[in-house]
């Protein structure tokens, strides 16, 4: 009861949503809410999923519904429909059972979220966690309190273990439920409860306070790099038409280990996506290159060039029809892409204006191609890769620039070139608009 009073992120004016299962965790947590003094307890509602799995299920919806009714205290029920076989069944039902919350939560304009996840869960998400990754940020355990899609999500008895919740049931008298599941070893979590953290106990009887410690730790210090990593970022990240792309000048003379974990923490917050420890190795192993890719989960990319770090989606490949448009001059046009661009013909030489030697018979717009070449101002051709390299335009953007020619000459890449040769009768502007 005395952590239960300790408990900051439970007031009185609070409508508190309670998920009970009926199982020894969730109702010994309703009763030690009920049995807060009236100055302290906020007002209490409780949800109960029957995810029609166990011949009892509907049983034990029943006893929490009694419970409810006997001390007034309101009450949402649902059942799981669901096909008999169910691929991610744990996670499909997760995502049911939060559903239901959220929506009584809404209904009834309640605040906050109680769920009665324990030290031995505690324990359990740690090591899994630890075992699946390895990743700083992805160790992190359940945490006490967090915003939530309605208000706020919160676990009151995070430094109790079941143990203890149980003898607490036991001599206040109160029955639960139990899940014939959790004695089955047919889930990673029921194998570490069974044989590992047992084990791992008669160790160190301490280990639970430990690992909540541990947790308690892993969020201070992920919310302090947090903070340090967003000021760091902040005016080195920039937006870029499939991703992001950050400045890394300044940064490359850190250690290769502390730029890794700079960059874990990029594809974290970004993209909610953990880097392996192979991944995190292979990042490891871009910086010293001026170019190099590293495949991320699903179509996510890393890509090296230069002072430059770019986060990419891939983009889905475009058919050749599609990367080729005939122009005429004064009209626009739209590319795939969205760019538009518009070729006029002008009166007064400008820094986005370029002679020709004749009016052009065919325009086109089009990606590049290899063998491209470039005429320079002395009559002379530079392979257009080359100059691409000179001006260390990342590769991904290689790919992308669209390329204007007159009468199969390039005469104009955004940023990049503008037709080079004396004075001529023609002089012509592009105007190009950029879609982000």
């Amino acid at each position: 009861m005395q952590i239960m009073h300790q408990t900051a992120y439970l007031k009185p004016e609070d409508r508190l949503l309670v998920a009970v299962s009926g199982g020894s965790d969730s109702m010994a947590l309703l009763n030690l809410l009920l049995h807060l003094p009236d100055s302290m307890r906020p007002k209490l509602f409780v949800a109960t999923v029957d995810f029609a799995l166990r011949s009892s299920s509907s049983q034990e919806v029943a006893a929490v519904r009694q419970f409810c009714q006997q001390r007034q205290i309101p009450f949402w029920t649902t059942r799981w429909q669901h096909a008999t076989s169910v691929t991610s069944m744990e996670a499909q039902a997760r995502q049911f059972r939060y559903n239901f919350f959220q929506q009584i939560m809404q209904k009834n304009q309640l605040t906050k979220l109680a769920t009665a996840h324990q030290a031995d869960d505690q324990a359990e998400t740690i090591l899994m966690k630890l075992i699946r990754s390895g990743s700083f940020w992805a160790v992190q355990g359940i945490v006490p309190c967090q915003t939530w899609k309605v208000g706020q999500l919160v676990r009151p008895l995070l430094n109790f273990t079941k143990k203890e919740l149980q003898d607490y049931l036991h001599r206040q008298h109160l029955s639960y439920a139990v899940d014939e599941s959790n004695f089955q070893d047919i889930t990673w979590r029921n194998r570490l409860r069974h044989y590992v953290l047992p084990q791992l106990q008669r160790e160190n009887p301490r280990l639970h306070e430990h690992l909540q410690q541990f947790s308690q730790q892993q969020i201070s210090v992920q919310n302090l790099l947090q903070q340090y990593f967003q000021t760091l970022i902040a005016p080195r990240l920039t937006k870029v038409l499939q991703g992001w792309q950050l400045d890394l000048q300044d940064l490359l003379t850190d250690e290769p280990v502390q730029l890794s974990l700079l960059v874990q923490y990029l594809v974290h917050d970004l993209i909610q996506v953990e880097l392996t420890g192979r991944q995190l190795a292979a990042v490891q192993q871009l910086f010293p290159k001026a170019n190099g890719l590293l495949k991320l989960t699903g179509d996510w990319q890393l890509q090296k060039s230069y002072r430059y770090l770019f986060l990419l989606r891939s983009a889905a490949p475009t058919s050749a029809s599609t990367k080729q448009y005939l122009l005429q001059i004064d009209q626009q046009v739209l590319a795939n892409d969205g760019q538009k661009f518009t070729i006029k013909q002008s009166i007064q030489k400008s820094p986005k204006t370029f002679y020709y030697d004749h009016w052009p018979r065919r325009i086109v717009l089009r990606h590049r191609q290899p063998g491209d070449q470039v005429r320079l101002l002395n009559g002379q051709h530079q392979k257009l890769k080359a100059r691409l390299i000179n001006l260390k335009i990342p590769q991904w953007q290689r790919d992308q620039l669209w390329l204007i020619l007159f009468d199969q000459e390039i005469v104009w890449i955004p940023q990049v070139y503008r037709y080079q040769t004396p004075s001529k009768k023609f002089l012509f502007e592009v105007k190009w608009e950029r879609n982000n």
